[in-house]
């Protein structure tokens, strides 16, 4: 379940169907979760403000690698986007995709600084930790005579991933769950960072509202829970609505 390809890419997704007559299928999926935790890890500025404001990152990056000499349309520039974040490289790309790949430590110089202080710390001591309690040992890791660092890849992402998939994912299940209590709908699936909810017929309105609910508050949680006072990122569903988990439309 966890393998599901995103969007309308794989067709098995329609078998998924309610439980209830003429019920419906609701994902609510966390838009750029993890990009919005490593903005607000590193407080890069232009990180922060592009989520802040909306900038569409993707048809950026099919920019760049367009005008880099291969054109490439938003959709397919997806899976360029954040790969860096990572640590994917431009090693083994096209010329025009490896750009985009300098690009965005160029662009984002604050995540890339925070990459560096993560790989600094850790052969200092060993082990990364984070503010919700989570720690990670890397007690083989070694600076090379390049000056790169060993596991520089798991490095860069579990404090993302972890914050992400593995704490803020896993509270908002907590929240819709403990919300559905007066319900008979019922939260079915979680993959990554998206939930999937069979939904009665007449409650669909209600669980609409509840999620939205819990998305405006989602941060005070976060705050209440971890004792963290300085968020500054928002975090934001899209939800989709459909008979099957296939053809789905945006609500």
């Amino acid at each position: 379940m966890q393998n599901m390809p995103r969007g309308s890419t794989f067709p098995i997704k329609k078998v998924f169907i309610s439980r209830f007559k003429e019920g419906q299928i609701i994902e609510a999926d966390f838009a750029q979760l993890e990009f919005r935790v490593a903005a607000f890890l590193s407080q890069d500025p232009v990180a922060i403000k592009e989520v802040t404001e909306g900038f569409d990152v993707h048809a950026y990056t099919a920019k760049v690698i367009s005008d880099a000499g291969q054109p490439m349309a938003r959709q397919e520039a997806k899976a360029h986007t954040f790969a860096p974040l990572y640590g994917a490289t431009g090693y083994g790309r096209t010329p025009a995709e490896a750009k985009y790949y300098t690009h965005f430590l160029e662009k984002y110089q604050g995540i890339a600084n925070w990459h560096k202080c993560l790989a600094k710390s850790v052969v200092r001591d060993k082990e990364l930790g984070s503010f919700t309690g989570r720690r990670f040992a890397f007690p083989h890791v070694e600076r090379k005579r390049d000056g790169s660092v060993t596991y520089f890849t798991q490095i860069k992402n579990y404090p993302v991933q972890s914050l992400a998939t593995a704490d803020i994912v896993p509270l908002l299940i907590v929240l819709v769950s403990n919300a559905l209590d007066t319900y008979e709908s019922v939260i079915v699936n979680s993959v990554h960072d998206s939930i999937i909810l069979d939904v009665k017929k007449e409650e669909v309105d209600d669980i609409i509202k509840v999620v939205r609910s819990i998305e405006g508050n989602l941060v005070n949680h976060m705050k209440a829970r971890w004792v963290l006072e300085d968020w500054n990122v928002p975090l934001i569903l899209d939800m989709k609505i459909g008979n099957n988990w296939l053809n789905m439309t945006e609500i």
